[in-house]
């Protein structure tokens, strides 16, 4: 069997490496693999037997195969540096969009909302209208503080709450957290979302995600779904 026809680019590439009767270990470089591939060739056509020479399709088939090896090498190299650089290029476009936030009133995926001036806000998103929607307001220890029931439609409903407890008290402060579930007239829970909103009033850009401060609270820019209102 001709020697041409049992060299591969696996067997380059292996830790060790036989030729003739004598074996050595050695670790070759993909770099370098076209280059080792060519001396072999070189010195197995300068030490071919006269009777039995190579077969000129071995060596065609090895070099067109070494080619595509070079070349797919060449572009994996390529791939990887446009990856770098599109992940380079998306942080600057977040930190641009999350800049562009700053100062403005976002609407953003999140169930909690500071009471300020007498008013906490909030939308929740409903899957499909809902005859029963009962929606809860916690405090920071996750105490209930007030409870009421409402329908809901397919989309976003707004809702607002006015500090006033279950047991008549009047709160003014405070981060409070929105709960919400819906059934439909048939009994089916109906799936739902429920977004805050306020103004961005400071950015943390020094993570892989540009992050807003909003209403005392860490959102994710990716969590951001609008400015204004909820369509």
């Amino acid at each position: 069997m001709s020697f041409l026809s049992g060299l591969t680019y696996d067997s380059l590439t292996s830790s060790t490496s036989s030729s003739g009767s004598s074996t050595s270990s050695t670790t070759t470089s993909d770099d370098s693999t076209y280059e080792t591939y060519m001396t072999l060739l070189l010195t197995t056509l300068q030490n071919q037997d006269p009777t039995d020479p190579e077969d000129v399709s071995d060596i065609t088939d090895q070099l067109a195969t070494f080619e595509q090896l070079e070349l797919a090498e060449q572009n994996n190299a390529l791939l990887s540096n446009l990856s770098e650089s599109l992940t380079a290029l998306q942080g600057v476009v977040d930190d641009s969009a999350a800049q562009a936030y700053l100062g403005t009133d976002v609407v953003a995926i999140g169930d909690t909302a500071p009471l300020e001036d007498g008013e906490a806000e909030w939308y929740y998103v409903l899957e499909d209208d809902a005859q029963s929607v009962t929606v809860t307001v916690t405090d920071e220890d996750g105490n209930v503080v007030y409870e009421t029931t409402e329908t809901g439609s397919e989309g976003s409903n707004n809702f607002i709450w006015d500090g006033t407890t279950d047991d008549g008290a009047t709160l003014t402060s405070g981060t409070y957290t929105l709960s919400v579930s819906a059934v439909d007239s048939n009994g089916n829970s109906v799936d739902s979302e429920i977004l805050m909103t306020g103004v961005v009033s400071a950015l943390d850009l020094t993570g892989d995600e540009a992050v807003l401060y909003v209403n005392g609270v860490d959102v994710s820019i990716s969590d951001v779904q609008g400015t204004q209102t909820v369509s």
